[in-house]
């Protein structure tokens, strides 16, 4: 029995001592809850002299004697809950975020991705790793659909999900550089119009009709919580890593995506991926980047529509000394977390 269903049994639900008012189990129960009590005591009174660990249950520590207590006075105890316990319930929790994870159930690996971050190319690779890339792209061309709507559902990923803990898998995290996502993001707002809402809401401009510059879109970035926001252009440290270290990091915009993914399945004893052969990844990528040129003018400045961004021309010097520090502060915790590969 737990700690906390032990004291359930022993006070009752309404907090009140059992004889205290009606009884609210029997009385060979109630013999029983306080003779394993007793003995508990008794351990803990057999080590007296520091903290204790009682499986099970926890740690328990002396309570400071208070200067003015006589000197036959009861020793009492402070009780603190398991730390893995509490560690294990906050990377469940963690798993069950917005962004939620991807997790290999056979080779114990979780793979931790950003929008904006390759993240269409990592989720097909995966799909591969598992033998489903296939039976994916079969229910839909858009490799999120099947994430979202059936590979969340597989009994075997729901089973690692309860099973897994952090000391018991390998950590993958693939990211890009803020600056350059941010400029990504740009690009994606304008021609899916996924954040014309909240962008005329912010800015009192409908990106649809009036266009966009990259000077406001920082403006509405700084006025949004990154930690809270669209994915899109949300921070891309993501919860778990405030309980488990990447054991790997993969920033695709200073390495070869596909180099490092070969990498880390030779570090996990996996096939390597021919890369040259995972059509999908391909084909997605030919229908997404628009045509880009040097601008000549003022790019940061200039308004752009959503047909730039659908159809191009797209202007490749987006990024001005201007934008990068506006960016680098918006997004100086990333940078801070990523600037060096583990």
């Amino acid at each position: 029995m737990r700690f906390d269903e032990l004291m359930s049994f022993v006070y009752g639900q309404g907090g009140q001592a059992l004889g205290e008012h009606q009884p609210t189990h029997a009385a060979r129960d109630e013999k029983i809850v306080r003779a394993a009590m007793a003995a508990l005591r008794q351990q803990l009174a057999s080590h007296a002299g520091g903290p204790t660990e009682v499986p099970g249950l926890g740690r328990f520590k002396p309570r400071p004697t208070p200067p003015d207590a006589p000197a036959d006075a009861p020793l009492r105890w402070i009780f603190e809950p398991e730390a893995a316990d509490h560690a294990a319930k906050a990377w469940r929790k963690a798993l069950r975020t917005v962004e939620r994870p991807l997790i290999h159930p056979e080779r114990k690996f979780v793979v931790l991705f950003s929008a904006k971050s390759a993240c269409s190319t990592v989720v097909i690779w995966f799909l591969h790793t598992l033998g489903l890339a296939a039976q994916a792209r079969e229910f839909s061309e858009w490799p999120h659909h099947y994430r979202i709507n059936k590979y969340y559902a597989r009994e075997d990923y729901l089973q690692a999900r309860e099973e897994l803990g952090p000391d018991d898998v390998t950590l993958l995290r693939v990211v890009r550089d803020p600056v350059d996502r941010a400029g990504s993001s740009f690009r994606h707002a304008l021609g899916l119009s996924y954040a014309r809402d909240t962008i005329r809401e912010k800015l009192g401009i409908d990106t649809d009709v009036d266009g966009l510059s990259f000077e406001r879109f920082i403006d509405f970035l700084e006025m949004e919580d990154l930690d809270r926001c669209d994915p899109h252009h949300k921070r891309q440290r993501h919860l778990i890593e405030d309980l488990k270290r990447p054991d790997f990091i993969i920033n695709a915009s200073r390495k070869d995506l596909f180099t490092e993914l070969n990498h880390f399945e030779r570090m996990m004893g996996m096939p390597e991926t021919d890369f040259k052969a995972l059509s999908w990844v391909h084909e997605l990528q030919a229908t997404r980047v628009p045509h880009s040129v040097a601008h000549g003018g003022d790019s940061y400045r200039a308004v752009l529509t959503r047909e730039h961004a659908q159809k191009g021309p797209w202007p490749k010097d987006l990024i001005t000394p201007e934008a990068r520090a506006r960016l680098e502060r918006l997004y100086a915790q990333d940078i801070a977390s990523y600037a060096v590969t583990p």
